[in-house]
């Protein structure tokens, strides 16, 4: 079973690896004025946050795997859109390629949580597969750009192929849910919204916090490709970058247990994300390509740290019905950060003429998030004995 999950966090990985490093690029590149890639990213955000809930909310209802299945064979032909050269279907691509990828995280991380009885520890060394999945895509993508003929076209194209490759994985192991009903949280009714407003309410300190945190986090996934092109750097460059900071994560993940079982998860949790801040100011000063692919080692360490505590101790905090659209709900908190990045991002950017002042602001925020998230940690967090 962990064997399989591992897989499907690769497949999972490499879909995301493909397009994530180079999407700003790719904008710019299609015609898109760089200050407007904050606007472009904060609409997929808002599609992202509203859109999470719903695949969570349907994976309870239907089972997780069947609800994967239609998401990758969305994803699919929104990343091959993302091939075409023209700014206008560039656009709709990419908010269609924000609506399906917004299933991914949530959904698989779900079920392997589920499958692996909420360890901690276990889920760690399973999810180190999404990060290995995405070093080998980013290298691989960023090395064809620069030394294939197909060029930018590889990212969307890559991302297609890898989205298919994952819905035929999911498949394939359809038949037993089908038959049997698992994955089909038992009592999961009621609209695809429902007790969504009471969960954030009940935990507003802690997901505010949280979106801090990963306002932190996600300004390097916007705003790092084009760092890189402002200093000269290569599309080449830009894959090692996220290759860096994946390949970082790796034994941060298979770390966790140990250093988990020392602090524990809220201070492990605050740790993760002073990570995540050093990484920001870093890649804002950096005067070469090369610091900021060095500044993204400690993005890596920083970003697993942060991700296992928080999504374990929400996950464990929620009702058995609620498993899968609560660990969107997380998944949600990633996606606000975003959005409060690219609004922040538009002024940032009009007023200095560069992507790095937004970098420091929101590495700023991952700290302070932090330690707001960390006075309101979910009280029950994982069951006893499952460190």
């Amino acid at each position: 079973m962990t064997l399989r999950l591992f897989l499907l966090m690769v497949a999972r990985g490499a879909t995301y690896g493909a397009i994530g490093p180079f999407a700003s690029v790719l904008a710019i590149r299609v015609g898109l004025p760089v200050a407007l890639v904050g606007p472009l990213a904060a609409a997929g955000a808002v599609l992202t946050l509203l859109s999470a809930q719903a695949w969570g909310r349907y994976g309870d209802r239907l089972g997780r795997r069947r609800v994967l299945v239609a998401a990758f064979l969305l994803g699919a032909p929104a990343a091959a859109g993302l091939a075409v050269g023209a700014l206008p279907v560039f656009l709709v691509a990419y908010l269609l390629w924000a609506l399906a990828s917004s299933a991914y995280t949530p959904l698989v991380d779900s079920l392997s949580l589920a499958r692996l009885g909420g360890s901690r520890s276990r889920f760690a060394r399973v999810r180190a597969g999404a990060t290995s999945g995405y070093i080998v895509s980013a290298v691989a993508v960023g090395a064809a750009i620069t030394f294939t003929a197909a060029g930018w076209a590889v990212p969307g194209l890559a991302a297609a192929l890898f989205a298919v490759m994952a819905a035929i994985s999911v498949a394939m192991r359809l038949g037993s849910e089908l038959r049997t009903g698992t994955g089909v949280a038992a009592g999961a009714t009621g609209g695809l919204w429902s007790g969504v407003g009471t969960e954030v309410r009940r935990q507003a300190t802690f997901l505010g916090g949280l979106v801090l945190v990963f306002s932190g986090a996600n300004a390097p996934g916007i705003f790092t490709g084009p760092r890189v092109a402002e200093l000269g750097g290569s599309g080449w460059e830009i894959g090692l970058a996220t290759a860096a900071s994946a390949l970082a994560e790796v034994p941060a993940y298979l770390l966790l247990p140990i250093i988990l079982a020392r602090l524990g998860g809220r201070r492990l949790f605050i740790l993760g994300a002073f990570l995540l801040g050093v990484s920001g100011l870093l890649s804002a000063v950096a005067p070469t390509p090369t610091l900021v692919i060095v500044a993204r080692l400690f993005f890596g360490a920083g970003f697993a740290w942060v991700v296992v505590p928080s999504l374990g101790a929400i996950a464990g905090a929620a009702a058995p019905t609620r498993q899968a659209s609560t660990t969107a709900l997380h998944f949600a908190t990633s996606a606000a950060g975003s959005l409060v990045v690219a609004a922040a991002g538009l002024p940032l950017v009009g007023l200095t003429g560069s992507v790095s002042l937004v970098l420091a602001v929101a590495a700023i925020g991952a700290p302070v998030g932090a330690l707001i998230a960390a006075q309101a940690w979910p009280l029950r967090g994982m069951r006893a004995g499952r460190a």
